[in-house]
């Protein structure tokens, strides 16, 4: 029996929709047993797809898809995002370029159509070939969720081990300035698996690595004047007596170890009596600029270490920091 699928000259990009209807071909073949032949019409798809890690059985000379691969449901549009716009028509491309890992988009590609829950939407090869045909179809057209593809590219990114995210991740970085596009040395490797790790819990697509480490790499005190969250953080009460016993403890220290972070914080808490976000938002804020993201126990050693390395940019130390962020907190 074989499985065969062949496309129009007029695509040369493989699209969603496309991918979605190979994906379903794929693995209702090797569910069966049966030989999946493929044909396209024209465009490089073959690297899409085996990114994806499908594979195929030779060649049909002709073909089209299944009565059942036809009538699948379109993909629409879905409302803008600050990601960009999506449908069934956007090439696979642009999702590779987001930083969807080739799991996450099969996985993605696989379940559209799907009545699933959140909690069951994440789902291996192996699993759906146990799984599939799939069940509780969706007969309507559906928009494309962007939000289900964040989820599942999550959860896989979540799954991935961080010297793969490295090597994934590193062409961005290399775009933006901050890591030479080569072979990393020793040390600054190290140090980055040091920042991938402090990061990845929060992560949704590969390309966010950047913008997501911006605190690390691109300091700037005045920074916190854009995000209303920090500027709320710095005006509440009690935040100024805050930055003022933590600098003074800070500024004293050459290079500050976790430990030392955590007794200063201590110090801070006893002197000043505040506690919970009115004594950690305002440490936070003078540090990253922020009043959320990675632990400052990890970013302290990070912003350490990544400061004595010979990088494209200098990322500065917890005292620089401090210093800084005073100049301009008066």
């Amino acid at each position: 029996m074989a499985v065969e699928a062949s496309f129009s000259l007029e695509h040369p990009e493989l699209a969603v929709e496309s991918a979605r209807a190979v994906v379903f071909l794929w693995l209702t073949a090797r569910k069966e047993k049966a030989q999946f032949t493929l044909v396209s019409g024209g465009g490089d798809w073959k690297q899409d797809l085996v990114w994806l890690g499908l594979d195929w059985d030779g060649k049909a000379e002709a073909g089209q898809l299944p009565e059942w691969a036809q009538s699948l449901p379109a993909i629409e549009d879905a409302p803008p995002s600050p990601y960009g716009e999506w449908s069934g028509r956007t090439p696979v491309s642009e999702l590779r370029e987001l930083g969807v890992l080739p799991e996450a988009l099969l996985n993605f590609l696989a379940v559209q159509g799907w009545r699933l829950a959140p909690e069951e939407e994440i789902l291996s090869r192996d699993d759906l070939l146990q799984t599939w045909p799939p069940r509780n179809e969706e007969p309507q057209p559906v928009a494309f969720d962007f939000k289900q593809l964040a989820r599942i590219s999550k959860a896989w990114i979540q799954r991935a081990g961080p010297e793969r995210l490295l090597d994934l991740a590193q062409p961005y970085y290399a775009r933006a300035g901050w890591l030479p596009g080569d072979e990393l040395p020793g040390d600054i490797h190290q140090w980055m698996l040091s920042v991938v790790r402090a990061v990845q819990p929060g992560m949704d697509f590969l390309s966010l690595f950047p913008p997501r480490t911006k605190l690390i790499f691109d300091y700037k005190p005045e920074h916190y004047l854009r995000v209303p969250e920090s500027r709320e953080a710095m005006e509440r009460e009690g935040a100024r007596d805050v930055l003022r016993a933590f600098g003074q403890r800070a500024l004293a220290e050459s290079w500050l170890t976790p430990e030392r972070f955590n007794q200063i914080v201590e110090e801070v808490k006893a002197e000043t009596g505040y506690k919970g976000r009115e004594l950690w938002h305002p440490i936070q804020v003078a540090l990253t600029s922020l009043p959320f993201g990675p632990k400052l126990e990890e970013l302290v050693l990070i912003f350490e270490r990544g400061h004595e390395l010979d990088l494209p940019l200098d990322v500065k130390s917890c005292r620089q920091r401090v210093l800084e962020f005073c100049s301009i907190f008066v």
